[in-house]
C-alpha cells in the first residue's frame, strides 16, 4: 500500500499538478477578455461545455510537457537526481514517455471541438505543443530555452480568447482586441523568462547589478502589458470608483508578492521559483480591473457578479499554494 501511494505522489510531483491552477487561471483570463467584446452567451450549457474542454486540453498540453520532461532528464537525473521516480526504479522511462504521449493526443484531440469554428484554434494548439516539445529539448542546453518556455505560458491566453471568440466570426476578424490579447501574453511570457532567468542568475555566480536589474524589469514589466483598458481608453467606474483606483488592489498585492519573492531569491532559489509560479495568478489579477469594466458595459446580465471576478485568478493561487504541500512546483 506504501508503495503505491509513492508511486501515485510520483505522478503527482512530475505532473507539477500545484502549477495546474495557473494554467487555468491563464486560460480563463484570455476567455473573459474575449467576452469583454461579446456579449456571454444565453446557453450557458453550451459556454461551460466550451470552457471544460479548452481547460482540459490545457491541463493535459501542461501535463504533457511535465511528462515529457522527466523522460528527457532520465539520464541527468540518474546523476544529479537519484530520488526521482524514474531513476529510483519506482516508474520505468518507458511508462512515463507513453504517458507523455497519451496526453499529447488526448490535448490536441480535446481541442477539435473547439477548432471546427475556427482555423485559428488548432493553429495555437499546435504551437503551443512545438513549444512545449522545443523547451524540452532545449532546456538543458541553452538559456534560449527561455523563449519556448515562455511561450508556453504566452499562447494560454490567446488559445482562450479564440475559443471563446470561435462562435463569433465578427469578433475573430475584428482588429481591435488583438493587440490587447497580444499584450497580455507577451507580459506572461517576459514574466515567466523572467524568473527562469532570475533562477538561472541567482543559482550561478553573482550576475552583477546590471543583469538583476534587467530581471527585476522582466518581472514587473506586465505591470504596463497587463492593464490593457489604458489602450482603448475605458475610464469607466466600478462601484462608484474609478477603474484606475480599482486597480490599485491588484497591483498592490501583485507588487508585493513579487518583492518578496525575490527576496526569497537571495536565500532558496526553489522557494522562488514556486512563489513566482504561484505568483502567475497574481500577474492575471492585473487585468481584471480591466475585464470587469468592460464587462459592466457588455454583459448587463452579469453585472451582480462583477465585483467577485477577481477571486477567480486569487483563488486558483490559493488553490497552487496548497497544491505545493503535496506536490513540488519544480
Amino acid at each position: 500500500m506504501r508503495e503505491k501511494s509513492q508511486r501515485f505522489l510520483d505522478l503527482l510531483a512530475i505532473g507539477r499538478v500545484s502549477n495546474l491552477p495557473t494554467v487555468w487561471s491563464n486560460v480563463l483570463t484570455g476567455f473573459l477578455v474575449a467576452r469583454c467584446f461579446h456579449e456571454i452567451p444565453e446557453n450557458m450549457g453550451g459556454e461551460i461545455g466550451l470552457i471544460a474542454l479548452l481547460l482540459g486540453s490545457t491541463s493535459c498540453a501542461y501535463l504533457f510537457g511535465t511528462f515529457l520532461n522527466d523522460w528527457k532528464d532520465a539520464h541527468f537525473d540518474e546523476q544529479y537526481r537519484p530520488e526521482r521516480a524514474i531513476p529510483s526504479g519506482r516508474w520505468s522511462r518507458r511508462a512515463i514517455g507513453r504517458i507523455a504521449f497519451a496526453l499529447s493526443i488526448l490535448a490536441a484531440a480535446l481541442l477539435i471541438p473547439l477548432s471546427l469554428s475556427s482555423v485559428i484554434v488548432p493553429i495555437l494548439g499546435g504551437a503551443l505543443l512545438t513549444s512545449i516539445v522545443c523547451y524540452t529539448v532545449l532546456h538543458k542546453k541553452t538559456p534560449v530555452a527561455i523563449i519556448p518556455m515562455g511561450l508556453c505560458r504566452g499562447l494560454l491566453y490567446p488559445l482562450g480568447f479564440f475559443s471563446a471568440a470561435s462562435g463569433s466570426p465578427e469578433l475573430v476578424q475584428s482588429i481591435h482586441p488583438v493587440p490587447i490579447i497580444v499584450l497580455i501574453g507577451v507580459g506572461a511570457l517576459v514574466y515567466v523568462a523572467g524568473l527562469t532567468l532570475a533562477a538561472r542568475f541567482e543559482s550561478g555566480p553573482a550576475g552583477g547589478a546590471i543583469p538583476r536589474l534587467t530581471l527585476r524589469l522582466l518581472l514587473f514589466a506586465c505591470l504596463l502589458t497587463h492593464n490593457w483598458w489604458w489602450i482603448i481608453g475605458k475610464s469607466g467606474n466600478l462601484g462608484g470608483t474609478s477603474v484606475f483606483l480599482s486597480a490599485l488592489p491588484a497591483i498592490a498585492v501583485f507588487v508585493l508578492w513579487t518583492t518578496r519573492s525575490l527576496w526569497v531569491l537571495r536565500r532558496s532559489v526553489p522557494a522562488f521559483v514556486s512563489r513566482s509560479l504561484a505568483g502567475i495568478c497574481l500577474v492575471d489579477l492585473l487585468a481584471f480591473p480591466g475585464i470587469t469594466i468592460m464587462l459592466q458595459s457588455s454583459s448587463a446580465s452579469v453585472m451582480p457578479y462583477l465585483t467577485l471576478l477577481p477571486a477567480l485568478p486569487l483563488s486558483c493561487m490559493v488553490l497552487s499554494l496548497i497544491l505545493q504541500r503535496i506536490a513540488p512546483a519544480t
